[in-house]
This record gives C-alpha cells, structure tokens and sequence, in this order.
C-alpha cells in the first residue's frame, strides 16, 4: 500500500469531530484490502475497532480520526453567517480561506471574510482577529438558505507532494495516526503474530479525549499503544526537539509505562528503525491520558509522529516517519507476542 496515496487519501476526507463517520468507510476500505478476514465493529459511541487474531496477549493501538473544524453558531442573513471553533482552531488560519460545510443538502462552499486592511483602524491593524470579528459569505454557493445553524465545516483544501517525502495537508493530526495503524496491519501480514491485535480509530479527542475511555473499557488490552502526533518545530531551549524524517517519537514520562517504553525503544533498535525520545513530565494531551487509566489499569505506551504546523490547514508530514512508526508497531505487537509464549527474552 503506497503510504502517499494513504495519507493524501485520509487527509482530504472530511472527519470534524462528531463527524468521523465520513472517514470511517475509507478506513474500512483500507483494512479490507489488506486482509478480509479482520473484524470491523462500530462500538459505544461510534468508535471503529477492527481486530485481527484470537491469540494471546490481547494488544490495542489506538489513533483519533476526528481534525478540527468550525461550526455555524449564528445566521445573519441570506450571505453571511457567524462560525466558532470546534477544537483547537487559531482564528488566523481561517482568513480569507474557502471552506466546506456539511449539511442536510449536500455541501456547501463559502468564503471566510474580514475587514478589508485599507477599512481597519491604525490601532487595530496589528492584533490578531477573534471569531467575534469573522464571518463566512455564502454569496459564493447561493446564500445561507441551505444552512443551519450546528453545520460542521472544514477549510477546503486538498493534500500535496512535497519534497524529500513530505505531504502537505489538513487533518494530519491525526491522520498520521490513522495511517500509522493501517501500515502497522499491513506490516504484520509477513510476520508470525498469533495474538490478537485490535486497532481502535477514536472519536472525538480534539474535545476531550470522547472516544479512547469507551474503546479502552470496551478491549481490555494487556498492552497499549497510542499513536498520535508531536511538534516538528524548533521549540524553546529547554524542551526538546524534534526532527521531521528522523523517525517517530517514543514518550517517557507520568503517564507512560516503563515495560512498554523500555520494549519500544528495544524494538527500534534491535530492527534498526530511526526513533526519537520525548519527555513528558505530566498528562501527554493524547489518549494515553484517559487509556492508561482504564479499569485496573492498562500498560499503555505512546508514539508520535512529528509534524511541522500543527492545527493548521498545511499541516506537513514526512511519509518515512508513518512508514517507521508502522513497522515500530508491528514488529512490537510480534514480540510481545513471543514474550508472552516464553520464545523472546524482552
């Protein structure tokens, strides 16, 4: 399965949380391609878990499916209507973009507008705008008659080839996370795995964590692994960095278990797979947070893919750091798996 052709694929598709539904069929289309004989359930609120193997022991990955968006919070008249942010939306990025609305007839395309430069006062021509002061025009697909107030949108853009590997989209956070699964499944195909893997595609993280509790009571997992994104910029001297194309990124810290970082990171390296090390003194802001407290308590380990622009409609991702990732998840499913048969000394 060529990872471009995934990744482009999941980016375009529009998945705004409580909106996943709208990827859930490709991700299906994908897992089935691989294998037909692996298990597909829709549970609790809507969570895709697909399973593979009846072994022992019992290993989840998890990945959020839903991205940020915008919602109509407010019509004002036949053109132009008022929106708020569903996630983690910076006002800045929306403006003057296309964007694309879900509704009860099909889609809708509209404009984010502002006040023009040349209009602003002096004072306010260096501040930020707030959702207070944007507003959609509609005039562009024949008004607001077709909209509603609770349509969910997206910025409509479509992914990219870059350079050196890179892909260049929205919805990257999270997936790359979803990509990183689907190539975990298709890598376990030429190894001898006999426990059981499940693959959890979550709902609703970008407002807090929805899915990944339900999914987690639900699989009861001897072992877990989150697979979401990290930060690919430069950051402040005092944490650290990381690099797009120089793998994925294995978490250390509170909500981490030791056992399964210490397997991680022995994975990576007795398979020669490029990885990275993240500290996390507290909560990670990922499922981890909510999985590894499930129940009586679930070994939960995480790895992140970096990315460059995050929560922004040109999120940038390096296709080598999912190819990586993958085959980190994939080869420690199978370990695991001879650990637990008493064959491998990790």
């Amino acid at each position: 399965m060529d990872t471009k052709d995934l990744i482009k694929n999941l980016s375009n598709s529009f998945g705004v949380t409580s909106f996943e539904n709208c990827t859930f069929p490709l991700i299906e289309q994908f897992l089935l391609e691989i294998n037909q004989d692996i298990k597909l359930e829709k549970i609790g609120i809507g969570n895709l878990v697909a399973t593979y193997g009846q072994g022992n022991p019992k290993i989840a990955f998890f990945a959020h499916v839903d991205e940020i968006g915008i919602v109509i919070s407010n019509i004002i008249d036949d053109t132009f209507a008022r929106i708020e942010a569903v996630g983690g939306v910076d006002p800045r990025t929306l403006v003057g973009k296309r964007v694309c609305f879900r509704t009860e007839n099909g889609e809708k395309l509209g404009v984010i507008g502002f006040l023009a430069p040349h209009l602003q006062k002096p004072e306010d021509k260096d501040k930020s705008p707030s959702f207070d002061e944007l507003f959609v025009d509609f005039s562009v697909s024949g008004g607001t008659k077709d909209i509603n107030v609770g349509d969910i949108g997206v910025i409509n853009v479509e992914a990219k080839d870059l350079e050196n590997d890179q892909i260049v989209g929205k919805a990257i956070d999270n997936r790359a996370g979803v990509a990183v699964l689907i190539k975990s499944f298709e890598y376990l195909q030429n190894l001898k795995f006999d426990g059981q893997l499940m693959l959890s595609f979550n709902k609703g993280e970008e407002v807090g964590l929805v899915g990944a509790k339900g999914a987690a009571e639900y699989l009861q997992p001897d072992y877990a692994v989150v697979v979401d994104v990290t930060f690919g910029e430069r950051l402040p001297e005092n944490v650290e960095s990381f690099k797009i194309g120089e793998g994925p990124v294995i978490t250390i810290g509170a909500p981490i278990n030791r056992c399964v970082y210490d397997d991680l990171v022995k994975t990576a390296k007795d398979n020669n797979i490029k990885y990275q090390i993240e500290a996390v003194p507290s909560r990670s802001g990922t499922e981890t947070d909510i999985v590894q407290i499930v129940g009586q308590g679930i070994k939960t380990g995480l790895v992140s893919v970096p990315i460059l622009n995050m929560h922004s409609p040109s999120e940038v991702v390096n296709i080598n750091d999912i190819d990586r990732a993958a085959k980190l998840l994939a080869m420690f499913a199978l370990n695991m798996s001879l650990k637990t048969k008493g064959s491998l000394n990790v």
